[in-house]
């Protein structure tokens, strides 16, 4: 009986080794290939859609924008203005170069009708800063304004979406004189969108 048990123990210690085996150099060598493969892979294409949801938020974040002005216009019978504006106090003027969007924006209503925002003045709605994109419009249309019956005045405005690394296609957002904004692929000619804003 004792043979038979010493047999035994002999045969699990003979059989242990095989559970311990470790990686080989030619195992961790496939398995690090094949980890760079995935990765050279898959990083171009999360960047690719960072940047596209990045994309898709700020554009919708301004026809949300566009939309609610044109809403507060029609409901309080008064004239409502989106302008671009960095600390949602004062609106920025385009200057000599195009009109700056992505550093925010502001919509206020614009009681005694002088188009700046001041203390008689009532702010709807500040909206942030949009990193990694170049939001930009001509500094002729440095803001959208939008009267009590719910049209914009002025001619079309194009708001153009362009990435800072150029890293996919640009989009516009187009308002037309009705007031109603739309997104395109294109500029409001039809024509291909320019992304000169970084000068």
């Amino acid at each position: 009986m004792k043979h038979a048990f010493q047999q035994s123990a002999f045969c699990i210690k003979r059989r242990n080794p095989e559970f311990q085996r470790a990686f080989s150099l030619y195992d961790a060598l496939v398995a690090l290939t094949v980890v760079s493969t995935v990765a050279t892979v898959a990083v171009p294409s999360f960047q690719q859609l960072t940047f596209s949801q990045r994309m898709t938020g700020a554009v919708n974040s301004m026809v949300t924008a566009l939309h609610l002005a044109r809403s507060e216009a029609i409901k309080r019978r008064a004239r409502a203005i989106l302008c671009p504006s960095v600390d949602g106090r004062v609106c920025h003027n385009g200057g000599s170069g195009s009109t700056v969007w992505e550093e925010g924006y502001l919509l206020y209503i614009d009681h005694n009708g002088n188009h700046a925002f001041d203390a008689d003045d009532m702010a709807v709605w500040v909206f942030a800063a949009t990193a990694g994109l170049f939001i930009r419009s001509s500094p002729s249309r440095n803001h959208v304004t939008y009267q009590p019956n719910g049209l914009a005045s002025g001619s079309n405005l194009s708001i153009t979406f362009c990435d800072k690394h150029d890293r996919g296609a640009p989009r516009a957002v187009i308002v037309s004189s009705g007031g109603r904004p739309r997104v395109s692929t294109r500029n409001s000619g039809g024509g291909v969108i320019r992304c000169n804003a970084a000068s």
